[in-house]
């Protein structure tokens, strides 16, 4: 008859290499914490350590939220690695308070994985081993259905996460750990705070599965377990979906952050734009950034309405912005740009910080050269009433774009050329003492051209980054 090492090694094993956990020759970071499930994690890498030439570093993160408890599981767990022959890291928190805003669960578990991560980059380990076993998968799948989560939430404990983060014992019961360690005579820490109905988690698992249990399916948990395998494959799918339509320049990265066309968004699946949202949103600021269905909906509706322009406040000190036909996710912007105005001699140059830009400006006579071209601008020097000024839009700004019979409010020309509302406030504008006469990468105003009786030119040449992000100076 088999025993209880054997079965648990042997699903531990079939785990291993279902999901390739473990590579020949790789560094492994331990978690423990001195609990059941992580003491039996820790014995089964000691066993496997000849088969995949493992080297093992035990890892313990001390919350000191139990007083002299938690100095006690620290010494258990150095005391455990000892015995096994294998280094030991520990840390302790320093400030368990919980920041405003977040659950005690959440901002303990991010404090313990930067510390693993941390030991993982001291000793160039490849790979960091977790103690998450079934009763943790059907626990977190239930908690998420609680919680109304979709496919990301419903999916559950994923065997490995970025290649890096594996949990050999996701498919081992509670039961069979137990068991194994008795029949090992292997001794372990128990914390009562996993019975404490403060947390959520734990009410799950003392009252809400044994419930279910009893009165509707005795194998609830297995059942979980197996849902959020299935739906996990079905994530992928989806994942694999994304990553081929937007393989091209469907998404771009700019200053501003990362964008998408209307276009592109609207020809999608439903599932495909709400998963491009949520990637997009997680890579800019993180997961932990709390964004919920709530939010994702909120930019998707954004992209989809009838409207040119909109805005929505995100968690994380994100902002997604509707500019015409291109949507862009990044940080918030604290306001619009300040009033600038830089006093124009010439000839000289001026830099203007707020744009990243240099203007030169010089006279020559007319015919005295070809007109330049390019980043070159010219006027005709006496039509215009110095002194110039370069600075940028203020209200009630009136402008004669070429070959036009009459002024027109500057604003209204930027909003006709779809220059973005955010991007507005910063285009630079050359004005004499009677109007202005260039707007950036736009036009010459029609008073200043230059014509067959032009004698003297005014010459302006830009340098930096002479275009205004969305046009260019031909069709803006």
């Amino acid at each position: 008859m088999a025993s209880f090492n054997d079965d648990l090694l042997s699903k531990v094993e079939q785990t291993i290499e279902r999901h390739a956990l473990l590579a020949s020759g790789d560094t492994v970071v331990a978690a423990l914490s001195g609990g059941a499930d992580s003491c039996a994690l820790l014995s089964v890498l000691v066993q496997f350590a000849e088969k995949y030439r493992l080297t093992t570093v035990v890892a313990h993160f001390n919350h000191g939220l139990r007083g002299s408890f938690s100095d006690e599981d620290e010494a258990f767990c150095r005391n455990l690695a000892k015995r096994y022959g294998l280094a030991f890291a520990a840390e302790k928190m320093s400030d368990p308070s919980v920041p405003r805003g977040m659950s005690p669960e959440d901002y303990f578990r991010r404090m313990r994985y930067l510390f693993l991560d941390r030991v993982a980059a001291d000793v160039g380990a490849s790979k960091i081993a977790l103690g998450h076993q079934l009763q943790d998968q059907a626990e977190t799948v239930l908690l998420n259905i609680l919680r109304g989560s979709g496919l990301g939430g419903l999916k559950g404990i994923a065997p490995i996460r970025d290649g890096r983060y594996i949990r050999p014992l996701l498919d081992a019961t509670r039961k069979e750990i137990l068991a194994y360690l008795k029949e090992r005579g292997l001794t372990y820490r128990e914390d009562r705070s996993n019975e404490s109905p403060v947390y959520l988690r734990n009410r799950v698992r003392e009252e809400v599965i044994p419930l279910l249990r009893e009165h509707y399916n005795p194998r609830i948990e297995q059942n979980l377990a197996r849902m959020a395998q299935i739906l996990r494959r079905d994530d992928d799918f989806i994942e694999a979906s994304l990553e081929e339509a937007t393989a091209g320049s469907a998404v771009r990265q700019v200053k501003e952050g990362v964008s998408f066309s209307v276009a592109f968004f609207r020809s999608l699946h439903a599932s495909l734009r709400f998963r491009l949202i949520k990637t997009l949103l997680e890579r800019t600021a993180g997961p932990e950034a709390g964004f919920s269905f709530a939010h994702i909906a909120a930019v998707a509706d954004l992209a989809l309405a009838p409207g040119p322009s909109g805005s929505i406040a995100l968690p994380g000190g994100l902002c997604a912005r509707r500019e015409y036909e291109t949507v862009v996710i990044g940080p918030a912007l604290s306001g619009l740009v300040p009033d600038y105005a830089y006093p124009v001699a010439i000839p000289g140059t001026v830099d203007v910080k707020e744009r990243g830009i240099t203007l030169s400006f010089r006279k020559e006579r007319a015919g005295a050269m070809p007109l330049p071209a390019g980043s070159s601008w010219c006027f005709d020097a006496d039509k215009i009433r110095e002194p110039l000024t370069l600075r940028n839009r203020r209200p009630g700004d009136r402008f004669e774009p070429l070959g036009t019979k009459g002024s027109q409010k500057v604003k209204k020309l930027l909003i006709d050329r779809k220059i973005p509302r955010i991007r507005r406030q910063g285009v630079a504008l050359l004005a004499d003492l009677e109007s202005v006469v260039w707007i950036e990468n736009l036009h010459v105003s029609d008073r200043v051209k230059v014509t067959p009786e032009t004698k003297m030119l005014l010459i302006l040449d830009v340098g930096g980054p002479a275009r205004i992000p969305g046009g260019s100076k031909e069709n803006i």
